[in-house]
């Protein structure tokens, strides 16, 4: 009620109404659960209330009385122990029987009546205690009467229809009562009056059915004639209710009078059948049953015609019609039909309700619109499924038939017939019609890759909603905010689905797949899922990437800004022709070893020793200087490669050594010494100590601090001095270095492999 009602009205609604306020769902489910209990429960009594009488004969499949562990044939009577034999009840085939209005005439239903007429005289003449059995060959045999049948004496089928019934009480009870809205509010527009009055027809038929179709012989005949009447009221009555929901769902195809005209028509056509006024074989309740199956059919291809464009409608549809017309076909074909040409049935009736239990189950999932994304695959790949059984059974019985081959043949050739012809048909129908049509994968990788590698968040948008465009067809694509978190998910029943937006692209919300002609699905939700994960993939590796080569740029700058830059400069403002083409040779080689960086070449401890020894040796030999470095452990390193920060480094450490000791030290021998033990590098450089000290640390690099902070990068230690008149430079270095990632992981296996 609005805010702006007068508070007289708000206040007091019950008063303004003049009616109560309806109970909780809730409670209202409660009551009728605890009503169906109770019904399940009057019916075991009822069933308990009948008298059990052993043993008795049973009727075969192919119509003749049998014993167990007995003789067999007809001629079997029934009598009590002290009647005269011309009172002995001859026991006919249709005595045992499970529904008498499967009996094919009035005389036979009224035969089977006065039966039990005279088997309830002949109990109380025995006193309910033993009746006397004579076998076809004149053996006779005791039979027990029980006045009640024990409890466990009740035989399974009485079971399975006590729980067909009450199974689609129960269902019926949840849907009508918390489905969403309100049983009131949606029973004339989607027929769940229709859909309530059939679970009642399975309830009343399975319910009666359950207590005379396992009757022991007899059973008294006016409860009889009360249960028949419950049964076919209740058939009746199912078959009228799927009526009304198919005319009115999942779209209204008519007014409800000729539903209402139905249901009249039934109830007379049942009681002139009853009474005597029409005769029996022209009211028999399997014609009005197979009637109303084909109104059934004719509805749901109606209303398959009605739904075309409403992709949710005709999901629904599908499973509708697929539970009704598998339940109510088997049901028709395997129970009705048999009995209405005067054939026996070919599955137990009460075997039978489990169909019509499953129907409903199914009626009840399609009317809660309970995924209805996956249902329109479901129904058509079991219409398929169950489609190769029906045709090896059309093919067997039509080649007996034709041909009049035996048996075994015959369902060989069927199954020759299925083999050749129907499975590839089948299999091909399912990849044209069924098997949607999947992107290929390179497409798919292609535009997941393409959303992630545009520049900024709407070009990616773009690309993004281009990419589902082309997956899905949608009619509509909202694209929602960029904040706005969202996962994969779908929305009313399958006709939206949300994509979340990957890589910084923003969210979208698409509808109507396939420009409105099917449901979004769980198949759709894994791809878009898929897809998204791989986008942010690729953005992740993008930025990784996009990081190493922002710090690669950093390197090159900070490698030509402090070295090169630094000795360019320095062999600029230096007035000593010696020092300044030592500038320039070490220029040189830094920008010869950035480049070997950038190449990607890989560089090995051998080889860099070769290089820096060549380069030493012809400094030193230029300033008339000795240099003594001879191979050791670490120039048999040829498989060791070396990452570019260490290559670096040492280098630069080494050239700072050298540096000092040529201008710096003493005269005489320049020694050097590089040892490696498969875990550590020691670079040791000895000479004469002169009389000037080492230069301090400059902005240009040079200097024992900077030498230090470079070992100190690399994770080692750096020792220098005098000692004896000599001054010493050693560096002890791990190599290859922890962590260091790319080249230095390829150096750590090829160490451990050496």
């Amino acid at each position: 009620m609005p805010d702006n009602a007068p508070k007289s009205v708000r206040s007091e609604p019950a008063r303004s109404t003049g009616r109560r306020a309806r109970p909780a769902p809730l409670l209202l489910l409660v009551m009728a659960l605890g009503a169906i209990v109770l019904t399940a429960g009057v019916v075991v009594l009822l069933r308990l209330s009948l008298p059990q009488l052993t043993p008795l004969p049973v009727l075969r499949q192919d119509g003749v009385l049998a014993l167990q562990d007995g003789p067999s044939g007809l001629g079997w009577s029934l009598a009590a122990p002290t009647a005269p034999k011309g009172e002995a009840i001859v026991l006919q085939p249709d005595l045992f029987i499970e529904d008498p209005d499967m009996l094919e005439s009035t005389a036979a239903r009224t035969a089977f009546i006065t039966a039990q007429t005279r088997i309830a005289a002949m109990l109380a003449q025995a006193g309910n205690e033993e009746l006397l059995l004579t076998g076809p060959g004149g053996e006779s045999h005791k039979v027990a009467v029980l006045p009640q049948t024990p409890l466990s004496a009740l035989p399974g089928v009485f079971w399975v229809q006590l729980l067909a019934g009450s199974s689609t009480l129960i269902v019926a009870a949840v849907l009508l009562l918390l489905r969403p809205g309100g049983a009131d509010q949606g029973a004339g527009r989607q027929g769940l009056a229709g859909f309530g009055l059939a679970g009642l027809g399975v309830a009343g038929s399975a319910f009666s059915a359950a207590i005379y179709s396992t009757r022991s012989l007899f059973i008294p005949p006016d409860l009889l004639e009360w249960l028949t009447l419950v049964n076919q009221l209740g058939t009746f009555g199912f078959g009228v209710g799927m009526i009304w929901l198919f005319s009115q769902y999942p779209r209204r195809l008519m007014p409800l009078w000729p539903v209402f005209a139905l249901a009249g028509f039934s109830v007379l056509y049942e009681m002139a059948g009853r009474s005597g006024l029409v005769d029996y074989e022209l009211v028999r309740v399997q014609t009005l049953v197979g009637v109303m199956f084909l109104l059934i059919l004719a509805l749901v291809a109606a209303q398959h015609r009605a739904t075309r464009g409403r992709p949710a409608d005709r999901a629904a549809l599908l499973w509708l019609g697929l539970s009704v017309i598998l339940g109510s076909g088997i049901f028709v074909l395997l129970v009705a039909l048999p009995a209405a040409l005067d054939r026996p049935a070919l599955m137990s009736q009460g075997m039978a309700f489990i169909p019509l239990a499953a129907i409903y189950i199914g009626t009840a999932l399609a009317l809660a619109r309970w995924r209805l994304f996956d249902l329109d695959r479901w129904a058509l790949r079991l219409f398929l499924y169950l489609g190769v059984v029906a045709l090896i059974a059309a093919v067997d019985a039509l080649l007996l038939l034709l041909v009049s081959l035996s048996t075994p043949v015959s369902l060989v050739s069927s199954m020759a017939l299925v083999g050749l012809i129907y499975l590839p048909l089948r299999d091909r129908v399912i990849d044209r019609w069924l098997a949607r049509r999947q992107p290929d994968l390179a497409t798919l990788h292609a535009g997941a890759v393409s959303v992630a590698l545009q520049l900024d968040s709407p070009a990616r948008t773009a690309a993004w909603r281009a990419l589902m465009q082309r997956l899905f067809r949608p009619l509509e694509i909202s694209t929602l905010s960029v904040d706005t978190p969202v996962g994969p998910a779908l929305e009313e029943e399958g006709l939206a689905l949300l994509v979340p937006g990957p890589a910084g692209a923003a969210p979208l919300r698409l509808t109507w797949a396939e420009t409105g002609r099917r449901l979004f699905d769980q198949g759709d939700l894994r791809l878009v899922r898929q897809l998204a994960d791989l986008a942010a993939t690729t953005a992740q590796d993008r930025a990784a990437l996009e990081t190493a080569l922002a710090s690669e740029r950093r390197r090159i700058a900070r490698d030509l800004h402090d070295d090169v830059g630094s000795r360019l400069l320095s062999s600029l403002h230096s007035r000593d022709e010696d020092q300044r083409k030592d500038f320039l040779i070490e220029a040189l080689a830094d920008l010869r070893q950035i480049a070997t960086g950038l190449a990607g070449r890989e560089v090995t401890l051998s080889a860099l020793l070769g290089e820096m020894r060549a380069e030493s040796r012809t400094r030193a030999e230029a300033l008339g200087r000795r240099l003594v470095w001879p191979a050791g452990r670490a120039d048999d390193a040829e498989h060791l490669v070396l990452p570019y920060d260490l290559l670096r480094n040492f280098t630069a450490l080494h050239r700072e050594a050298l540096s000092n000791a040529l201008h710096h030290g003493g005269d005489g021998p320049i020694e050097v010494a590089t040892d490696w033990d498969g875990a550590r590098l020691t670079h040791r450089l000895t000479n004469p100590q002169g009389t000037a000290s080492p230069r301090p640390a400059t902005n240009r690099g040079q200097g024992l601090a900077n030498m230090a902070a470079r070992v100190a990068a690399m994770g080692g230690s750096l020792t220098s001095g005098p000692d004896a008149g000599r001054f010493i430079v050693m560096a002890d270095l791990p190599l290859p270095l922890p962590d260091m990632g790319g080249a230095g992981a390829t150096a750590n296996r090829l160490a451990s492999a050496s």
